[in-house]
């Protein structure tokens, strides 16, 4: 069905079930699920793909991406932390990696808006979990508005590690949430090291709201397949950039 999308960029239940010898009501239930994520929008008799720079895809369906990358960046990540650090980790299924490869850290503060990252680091043992409080959307598992923004702008950061939706040289770094773009400016600000921790798929990708240019961010940490004519360009505003 994923395909099909892919390719298409809509598809229709009847056509689909018999292509797949399934009833309409496993499609429409299917399709359902898709919706529910972000991935598509649904219509009279099928669904067209969500694409766009304002498309959101739910953070469950973009867990299930690029497993080994995002093991080999965080793992990178959780190396830069040093003993009585604070550290502040982002909503996203990268940064959600990063609270797993932290688990292990003593004497460290973690501060987070992520909902997925409280429970990865709940059972933590030796390290302080703060949680940013707001209104919780669930198709970002994370927790939003105007009094996580103050919360935040409480603390003095060691090191934050941000997701982001795209990073584009002209664009800087995008999403599609305005929400999100919001908790990110406040953490620019209010980190000592900002490092960005994405796979390749990121770079090069523009999305409707830009949350700071590249040049306001210390490090890029991605993995190998990123394109190396983009990655020389972003070295060259400044960015330390390691390709793990």
């Amino acid at each position: 069905m994923l395909e099909e999308l892919q390719k298409n960029k809509s598809v229709s239940i009847s056509k689909l079930a018999a292509q797949l010898d399934v009833s309409s009501v496993t499609i429409r239930r299917d399709l359902n699920r898709l919706a529910e994520q972000g991935i598509v929008t649904l219509l009279h008799g099928g669904a067209v793909l969500n694409e766009g720079t304002a498309a959101i895809t739910s953070v469950m369906v973009r867990e299930k991406r690029l497993l080994t990358e995002k093991s080999h960046i965080a793992a990178f990540c959780a190396e830069l932390i040093k003993e009585g650090n604070s550290v502040y980790i982002d909503c996203g299924s990268t940064p959600k990696s990063i609270a797993e490869a932290v688990m292990d850290k003593k004497n460290i503060v973690v501060l987070s808006h992520s909902l997925a990252v409280m429970n990865v680091l709940a059972n933590a043992k030796d390290i302080q979990l703060i949680s940013v409080p707001g209104v919780y959307i669930a198709a970002k598992k994370g927790f939003y508005g105007q009094l996580a923004l103050e919360f935040i702008s409480n603390f003095q950061l060691d090191i934050a590690f941000l997701g982001v939706g795209g990073l584009n040289l002209e664009s800087g770094l995008t999403g599609p949430d305005i929400d999100d773009a919001q908790i990110k400016k406040v953490l620019i600000k209010k980190a000592k090291k900002k490092v960005i921790a994405v796979d390749h798929t990121k770079i090069g990708k523009e999305y409707f709201v830009k949350a700071c240019d590249i040049s306001d961010v210390d490090m890029l940490v991605t993995d190998k397949q990123a394109d190396l004519h983009m990655i020389e360009k972003i070295r060259r505003m400044g960015v330390e950039v390691f390709l793990v």
